[in-house]
């Protein structure tokens, strides 16, 4: 059909294009090819163009379509559209599965150099969305590397302003334009073969806002176990990965922004007191490189060492938490083999620092990661301008969970007991409370304020966990004389089996004061049993102590002896061959029935051989619960023995 040039308008031209698209193609590419001949400054003939080479799915020929519109028509709104679609497209390049979406990038990469680069630049130029602008400027630093150099410290400044005067709530690290610097453009800025014009004041800027937002990071993790024991890796690599990248810039000691290279906390440590002793011998012991290095490796080693605390398990069973508690040692014991100790800095002694023990050997980090934070804390505070900075730091920091517990730890490991106190009693937080009260009985327990033990003691059993059964320790009493600190298990038993301890060597010393307490050597029989053998050494000294005073009274036995032993032996001392000592054991019986050989009451004997014959009986009866009524319900008898 013939069809006179004159007679063609765009509107008809572009109809019959589409038209033909539906069945011949070819068709359809001719006249599309006369339109744009025909219109080349027509905006609607060039972008139906575009659109019919784009619903085709052809690719170059949507890009060059692309690229002629870009260059004609760059202020057109309906283009503008298209090229949001495109943008938006890039930026979801790996995660998006929309058809047109990965067409669009297809289309992008036969677009030219040239033209991309001017298209984002041009495009994050003229967008009014702070955060959109910055988004398509990294986008632009990200297809073009060799742009960082040029644009990087802009995008900087931009993010950095939009986060201080474009947020309510500014405080809070973990906000989108500190996440798009710190995670996507610091990395980028990273790429040892660029150079960046930054100062150093804004380069210390940035390394203070990448420690605020992986350490909160990590704080407000709620992922799976096993995805947060990845995630927790990369993000204490991406953090040392902006040290080093800081570093470099700043000229730093190289050894001390290297965590990639035969990394070791040892390592790292050994290399920090050489780096430190240095600057003290060239008095510059206020460098940027220590006020920053020091707290990251401190801040790595106190997080291990707060998630260590908390050991891994398996599916389905129960996590046992850990507190660092005063334990109990016993001279007539041989003396421990010596701890295995972190190297120390020159001139710096451990005549004083406790014995350190575990539960098991899996849970040697606790230990070594303990011990580690202690030294780092201790180089921290030796230096009025380290302290400093460091609480400067540590005022923007996610991290109060683990220093506040730390700093009670490292008060025990000094031995500096009013600090602790201090610590502990500014502890409000209900899932704190229980360590709150073990440390504070374990406390006054060694400053001998044996009275003041008992209350926290009962508080603590009321926290006693109902999930977490767990078995007795044996480990919180060592030989020998220098002072001994343990991370018990927080479970039912061994929580329990600590406080007996603490109490009976609280009532066990305080007895020193009376010529003769009976009171004092029931409660101690009773509190023995929980631990039975292991503490069948308190027994024989009762023992004799009672033959010496010919009588023993005590109207408790009933309620709360159970132990075969014990019982033996008791029984023993009433025969001719124990000293036919006269026992009060037995309530019904009554002062006027006071038991022994010499007299003629067989009912009363009888009585006594029945009453030993009952609490035989009893001998399978579970002891914690028998422990805990004791404590609980004898609170008035178990004080007259501490005070």
């Amino acid at each position: 059909m013939e069809v006179h040039l004159e007679q063609l308008d765009e509107d008809y031209v572009i109809q019959r294009a589409k038209e033909s698209l539906k069945i011949d193609p070819y068709a359809a590419k001719a006249w599309m090819l006369t339109a744009k001949s025909l219109y080349p400054n027509n905006f609607r003939v060039q972008f139906d163009a575009y659109l019919i080479e784009k619903a085709a799915g052809n690719v170059k020929e949507a890009a060059k379509c692309f690229s002629d519109l870009i260059s004609k028509f760059p202020q057109v709104t309906e283009l503008w559209k298209e090229i949001e679609k495109v943008t938006a497209a890039l930026r979801s390049e790996t995660d998006s599965e929309e058809p047109e979406n990965h067409f669009l990038c297809e289309m992008f990469k036969h677009i030219s150099s040239e033209v991309q680069h001017k298209l984002l630049l041009f495009t994050a130029d003229h967008c009014d969305d702070t955060m959109e602008h910055c988004r398509l400027l990294l986008l632009l630093l990200q297809r073009f590397p060799t742009a960082i150099s040029s644009y990087g410290p802009r995008l900087v400044d931009t993010l950095m302003s939009a986060e201080k005067y474009g947020l309510d709530d500014n405080n809070c690290p973990i906000n989108p334009y500190r996440k798009l610097l710190v995670c996507e453009l610091l990395p980028l800025l990273a790429k040892k073969e660029i150079k960046l014009e930054l100062t150093s004041k804004l380069l210390l800027k940035l390394l203070n806002k990448a420690l605020e937002y992986y350490l909160c990071s990590l704080g407000k993790s709620n992922l799976t176990l096993q995805d947060k024991e990845s995630s927790i890796e990369t993000i204490w690599n991406k953090l040392f990965s902006v040290l080093e990248f800081i570093g470099r810039q700043l000229n730093w000691e190289s050894q001390l922004i290297n965590f990639t290279i035969n990394w070791s906390k040892e390592t790292y440590w050994q290399k920090l007191i050489s780096y430190t002793q240095l600057k003290q011998r060239n008095v510059l012991y206020d460098d940027k490189q220590l006020l920053f290095c020091l707290p990251v490796f401190f801040l790595h080693c106190l997080y291990e060492y707060a998630n260590s605390l908390v050991p891994e398990h398996c599916p389905g069973q129960i996590l046992t938490p850990h507190y660092l508690v005063e334990a109990f040692i016993d001279p007539s014991l041989p003396n421990s083999l010596p701890e295995p100790k972190c190297k120390k800095r020159k001139g710096e002694t451990d005549s004083t620092n406790p014995y350190i023990t575990v539960e098991k050997q899996e849970f040697k980090s606790m230990q070594t990661n303990f011990l580690m934070c202690v030294n780092c804390w201790d180089l921290i505070t030796s230096s009025e301008t380290l302290h400093r900075e460091f609480m400067k730091i540590h005022l923007h920091l996610n991290v109060d969970s683990w220093l506040s517990l730390f700093v009670v730890d490292h008060a025990l490991y000094k031995g500096r007991y009013d600090e602790a106190i201090a610590c502990l009693q500014k502890i409000t937080d209900s899932n704190l409370l229980l360590q709150k009260y073990l440390r504070l009985a374990g406390i006054f327990y060694v400053k001998k304020n044996y009275s003041t033990c008992l209350e926290p003691i009962l508080l603590a059993l009321n926290l006693l966990p109902t999930n977490n059964f767990g078995n007795l320790s044996n480990n919180l009493v060592i030989g020998g004389n220098q002072r001994h600190l343990h991370f018990l298990p927080i479970t039912r038993m061994a929580i329990l089996q600590y406080l007996v301890k603490i109490l009976l060597r609280c009532v066990k010393e305080n007895m020193v004061k009376h010529d003769y307490s009976e009171l004092s050597i029931g409660h101690i029989f009773v509190l023995v049993q929980l631990d039975w053998p292991q503490e069948e050494d308190f027994v024989p000294s009762l023992l004799e102590e009672i033959k010496k005073h010919r009588s023993f009274q005590y109207h408790l036995f009933h309620n709360y002896i159970i132990n075969v032993d014990i019982m033996e032996e008791l029984m023993y001392l009433w025969t001719p061959e124990g000293g036919q000592i006269n026992l009060e054991i037995v309530p019904n019986l009554g002062s006027q029935r006071r038991i022994s050989t010499r007299g003629a009451d067989k009912g009363a004997k009888e009585e006594l051989r029945q009453a030993i014959r009952r609490q035989v009986a009893r001998s399978n009866e579970k002891l914690d619960e028998l422990l805990v009524n004791f404590l609980q319900n004898e609170r008035p008898l178990i004080l007259q023995s501490l005070v």
